[in-house]
């Protein structure tokens, strides 16, 4: 993610303090690297350090590569026994307790350069998705920056904010947790204008616990945006988030199918699943047909629909967004694809899960028009002790829905044990290869799994068998 953030020496004195003063006043660096692969020359450096990696062992790579500044952690050991060395050299640092959060502090400097509308998108489930159709729309009538994939953790979402220049009217970033905390600390960084929580629902329950765990975390967006005067945009249907925001107020908008809210939306599906979201208003109506797939889809759509009539776009404008969105070319893993395979409609959404997201999908499943459906699915991770419920009830859920289940990993096998008709496979050519025993032509082939199970690996077996 390349960038060109510019830095002086006050800059750098109002971002860490006396850890800068000694910089001289004619400093000037343009762009920030964490990577000496890539990294321009003229750039600031910053030494991350990982579980696998220790960026502090590139230092000297960095300079050789023509970097102007190099940001390191105080208690390295790299640092510890290097740093007499660069400060007699005359090689500029810059010493600090933590250069993850250096980084961090970086792109928040730089966001609040920019006067322009900002739009955080967090939530369990459809973070990614909502966040690349809200941008898409909005690119109707402004130059958007959004976040690239789903980089939208500590690092992804400041070397995100990082890109922002004078060409962007507008931001959609979106932002991730797996632990308490993380949505605070990204929401400060981001501060966005608007915000939007997809859903409350059970993720990285190994951290968060439970579903008031989640709901803490996620609705610290909200609470950024409540206390600093920002525009939420409620899902009246989640029923955390509607308890929520009538608790706890704040400027804010409420979207919704089933429930009374400021933006009434009717969702319908055509025989191929595509959704239809329409909106009815004296100030206009609208009525957009989607090129995606299945119910996430359409309510990702709503989502999208929301953020834009809060920013004041026409319903032309948004109409016109939502139907010419086309999503992300498949190359393996994807987000609720259909893919037609040897006669089969095989919904590829491997990109990853958890007990919403999965049970979303199956859903979708249900209504896909087709005499046989067939669920495979992979394990879900990150639940914790949660995490045999969980797939226990996922099961459940899917011998309805399905005529067919078949599974792979260990947590649904254990869930497995008292459904006689489930076929538990060791891998994913077992899974192809009982597809192919079972499955008969026209039949729609759901294929899910968290990202660590590599589900996709199913759908490429199954095109190469």
């Amino acid at each position: 993610m390349d960038n060109r953030a510019t830095f002086s020496a006050a800059d750098l004195l109002s971002c860490f303090g006396d850890a800068a003063a000694a910089l001289p006043n004619t400093f000037h660096a343009t762009g920030v690297s964490t990577d000496t692969r890539t990294l321009e020359p003229g750039s600031v450096f910053v030494a991350l350090r990982g579980e696998h990696f220790d960026g502090h062992e590139h230092v000297e790579a960095a300079f050789l590569a023509g970097a102007r500044l190099c940001i390191v952690e105080a208690d390295n050991p790299i640092s510890r026994t290097k740093s007499h060395e660069w400060l007699a050299s005359n090689k500029p640092i810059i010493m600090v307790p933590s250069t993850l959060h250096a980084l961090g502090t970086l792109g928040w400097y730089h966001r609040r350069r920019f006067a322009i509308p900002v739009v955080a998108v967090a939530g369990s489930a459809g973070k990614t998705s909502t966040k690349e159709l809200t941008a898409h729309v909005l690119s109707e009538n402004y130059t958007v920056l959004k976040t690239q994939a789903n980089y939208n953790n500590r690092i992804g979402t400041p070397l995100t904010l990082l890109q922002l220049d004078e060409s962007h009217t507008a931001a959609v970033i979106e932002i991730g947790t797996n632990e308490p905390g993380e949505i605070e600390l990204l929401a400060a960084m981001v501060q966005p204008t608007h915000g939007i929580i997809t859903q409350i629902g059970k993720e990285h329950l190994e951290k968060l616990i439970d579903l008031d765990g989640v709901e803490r975390e996620e609705t610290a967006l909200f609470e950024y945006l409540r206390d600093h005067d920002g525009v939420l945009l409620v899902n009246a249907d989640d029923q955390r988030l509607r308890s929520w925001y009538a608790r706890n107020g704040g400027k804010g908008l409420t979207f919704s199918v089933d429930s009374p809210a400021d933006f009434q939306v009717q969702l319908s599906f055509n025989e191929s699943l595509n959704p239809s979201i329409h909106h009815v208003a004296p100030d206009g109506g609208m009525r957009a047909t989607m090129s995606t797939v299945g119910l996430a889809a359409g309510l990702n759509a709503i989502a999208a629909f929301a953020v834009g009539k809060a920013l004041g776009m026409h319903v032309a404008q948004i109409k016109h967004g939502l139907e010419s969105y086309q999503p992300p070319a498949v190359h393996g893993y994807a987000r609720m694809v259909v893919e037609r395979i040897d006669g089969f409609s095989v919904l590829n959404d491997t990109y990853n899960a958890n007990p919403e997201s999965m049970a979303m999908a199956l859903r979708t499943l249900a209504q896909f028009p087709s005499t046989t459906r067939i669920a495979v699915l992979g394990d879900m991770r990150e639940l914790g002790d949660a995490a045999h419920t969980e797939h226990v009830q996922i099961l459940e859920l899917a011998v309805q829905v399905a005529d067919a289940v078949l599974t792979v990993g260990s947590e649904f096998a254990q869930a497995a044990t008292t459904y006689s008709s489930v076929h538990v496979c060791p891998n994913a050519s077992e899974c192809v290869a009982v597809l192919r025993t079972i499955a008969t032509a026209g039949a729609a082939i759901l294929v899910k799994g968290s990202r660590g199970i590599q589900m996709e690996q199913v759908i490429t077996e199954l095109k190469g068998a």
